[in-house]
């Protein structure tokens, strides 16, 4: 059998070897790497590349927690585990999560995506690779739904009603090709607003005034969104949830355009909501403004944070163990969070005394298994963007993302926060 492929379909199948991301096209030499990884026979290659793709994303799914369960009646934790997983806690040491596992290889080398039967896959992992979370089908439906619109300049499609494809559709959008392990860090923070926390994921960018964009929600890194959610940067922190998909999230955006627009542009944009509208009979896609998806996370929201969206958490109602709720009211942290902000150099050591015994109690919360108080303040503590509380920030949300297994948040939030900028000009492009 050849080094770099099985030579039936069957042998690939009955193969136990994790399936390696290249296929049959991969130029990996090195014998560990085949010692490891398995290759589809080549005459398979375009057939069989789109599965393969779709294997090598299962397998590094990072499986649950043994002793972490979302099962209500089941959610228990073990003890030496978690002072493990808290000792292991360090904004210092980001976990990797790249797709290219094949470190020793592949470090410094730029991947580009090959042309014909597999580009589709290739931008996908691109994505992926480069963002960390996967992108639904109304994602990729969305993108067509543009490029009908204009084939020739899709990202402005829907420049009428204020809106830009930005974000990981720049992969979509041939804009983003080539890179080096180098650069990923970089595109963590791609069009990623100020009050962005990791659950969020541009992909629209609306007009400047407010600082007005769309993004998925995200609950679990792993997870499909939950929701299109919206921000006005320049305004406030605050997270609305607008619609389940981005077609009826556009719907209700122009809808409310069409509400101040004057009788001009209102042509324009009622042409626009009818295309729109027409193209999700046609490929039967849902223009419900609240599913039962969004009802359903409603209910399992622990608790609404400042920005609003709350966060979900695996939690037992009987035991109510998963959460608790932190030391201080949300109008008490507000009123601690303004004096820190006002704070001269000699009254601002006192009032950060006492944010540090919420995080005390934080972090015992977090140690009794109770992960999602933790998650709030840390996700508290960035929404007010206040410089002085950014580092805390930082150490909440990374003790809450290993012990919920959410690493791809915390490497987002590492790639963040520390350079976190304002404005409306995002591209790292």
């Amino acid at each position: 059998m050849d080094n770099n492929s099985t030579n039936t379909l069957e042998e690939f199948n009955n193969d136990p070897r994790v399936t390696c991301q290249y296929g049959a096209s991969c130029y990996q030499k090195n014998p560990k790497h085949h010692e490891k990884y398995k290759h589809p026979p080549i005459i398979q290659q375009a057939q069989d590349v789109e599965d393969s793709a779709e294997q090598v994303v299962d397998k590094q799914r990072i499986s649950p927690s043994p002793s972490i369960s979302t099962d209500d009646d089941d959610f228990v934790c073990d003890e030496d585990d978690i002072e493990r997983i808290m000792k292991e806690a360090s904004v210092k040491k980001p976990i990797d999560t790249s797709v290219d596992s094949d470190k020793d290889f592949n470090a410094g080398h730029s991947r580009e995506p090959a042309s014909g039967v597999n580009n589709v896959v290739d931008k996908k992992k691109i994505i992926l690779d480069l963002f960390l979370v996967e992108m639904p089908d109304d994602f990729y439906k969305f993108y067509e739904f543009c490029c009908s619109l204009s084939k020739d300049d899709p990202q402005s499609a829907l420049r009428s009603v204020d809106l830009k494809l930005v974000g990981p559709y720049d992969v979509l959008l041939d804009k983003i090709k080539t890179y080096s392990d180098n650069d990923k860090e970089k595109y963590l923070r791609h069009w990623r607003y100020y009050y962005d926390p990791p659950e969020f994921q541009t992909i629209l960018k609306g007009n400047d005034k407010d600082g007005l964009h769309y993004g998925y929600w995200r609950d679990e890194s792993k997870a499909q969104p939950t929701f299109i959610a919206k921000n006005s940067a320049n305004k406030d922190y605050k997270i609305v949830p607008v619609a389940p998909n981005i077609f009826s999230a556009v719907m209700a955006h122009i809808e409310e355009r069409q509400k101040v627009a004057n009788p001009f542009e209102k042509g324009k944009i009622s042409r626009v909501l009818q295309t729109l509208k027409n193209y999700a009979k046609t490929h039967d896609i849902s223009l419900e403004k609240n599913s039962a998806g969004m009802q359903k996370r409603n209910r399992e929201v622990v608790t609404k944070t400042l920005h609003g969206a709350g966060v979900v958490v695996p939690y037992n109602k009987k035991t109510q163990l998963g959460y608790r709720q932190l030391s201080l009211t949300d109008s008490h942290l507000i009123k601690l969070l303004h004096q820190i902000k006002e704070a001269d150099i000699i009254d601002i050591k006192v009032y950060l005394g006492k944010l540090e015994e919420v995080v005390r109690l934080a972090t015992i919360a977090a140690d009794e298994c109770d992960f999602g108080t933790p998650l709030e303040l840390g996700q508290d503590l960035f929404s007010c963007g206040i410089e002085a509380v950014q580092r805390i920030a930082l150490q909440m949300l990374a003790l809450a993302y290993n012990l919920l297994k959410r690493p791809e948040f915390l490497k987002i939030a590492e790639a963040h926060i520390p350079n976190r900028k304002k404005g409306c000009d995002l591209s790292v492009l």
